[in-house]
């Protein structure tokens, strides 16, 4: 286990999480414990549910597959640090539970024989009775709890004090030089107001960006412009830089590693 006054800090976007989500739920329809590989959980799903539901949740991007990796991912991150912080975004979260409505208006309209043609347009939201709080949030509340025992708890960046305003602003710090779509801007901004080591997405072009950012030479004078505004126009930054001199006699040196990494 690796010694650190810092913290591991990890942000998780919405498709990630996803991921997870149905790894865990997967894991409770067959009566696994989480942590089960996927191959054993397989299996299981395959002797109570059907091949063709078995194909669909394990092949490919954003399935149970990608779900128990992220699982893994964590609890490996738990052996290795003293302390590591899990972060969601209330953004994602928002994302989440909307991904989770739409899964229960399309198995309550698959029910009711509602082909699929029809069903992609999601014309019914307002005409199909169900309860939200069970079928979606008491979800979700359930799935954090069942990751809570396994020591996987996350809490969203935006609940401290101040923290929306400098996400923002380190929003409009990096558009200036990157274009990112809204949502991806709003987490790589959330990532570096979080000091995050790592913000864990399986967005393939977001990923490229955050570690272009970070590692690649022909963007070197992005990032050192990124964190030389960092420290212009956010108070903390701005402090912690001081603190650094204070404390060392000598001004804090750009480290380009000092951005998130992007991790899939």
């Amino acid at each position: 286990m690796a010694e650190s006054e810092r913290p591991f800090v990890i942000l998780i976007d919405t498709n990630a999480m996803t991921a997870l989500s149905l790894y865990v739920e997967s894991c409770t329809s067959v009566k696994a414990r989480l942590g089960v590989t996927v191959d054993e959980l397989k299996s299981r799903f395959e002797r109570m549910k059907n091949t063709k539901d078995a194909q669909l949740h394990f092949e490919g991007r954003g399935t149970i597959k990608d779900g128990y990796k992220l699982f893994d991912h964590l609890k490996l991150k738990f052996e290795e640090f003293d302390t590591v912080q899990i972060w969601f975004s209330l953004l994602s979260e928002i994302e989440l539970l909307d991904v989770f409505l739409d899964g229960t208006f399309d198995h309550e309209l698959t029910r009711k024989g509602i082909p699929y043609r029809i069903r992609q347009k999601r014309p019914f939201r307002t005409q199909i009775d169900f309860n939200y709080e069970k079928e979606v949030a008491k979800y979700w509340e359930d799935i954090k709890e069942k990751l809570g025992k396994q020591g996987i708890e996350f809490d969203n960046p935006e609940k401290e004090s101040d923290a929306i305003q400098d996400i923002i602003k380190i929003a409009k710090i990096i558009i200036r030089y990157v274009a990112l779509e809204p949502v991806d801007l709003y987490l790589y901004a959330s990532g570096i107001y979080l000091r995050a080591d790592e913000i864990y997405t399986h967005d393939i072009e977001f990923k490229a960006v955050i570690n272009k950012i970070r590692t690649d030479r022909e963007w070197e004078n992005i990032n050192k412009n990124i964190q030389q505004d960092l420290r212009k126009f956010v108070r903390s930054f701005r402090e912690e830089c001081q603190t650094f001199k204070e404390k060392y006699r000598e001004e804090k040196k750009i480290d380009l590693q000092d951005l998130p990494e992007g991790i899939a």
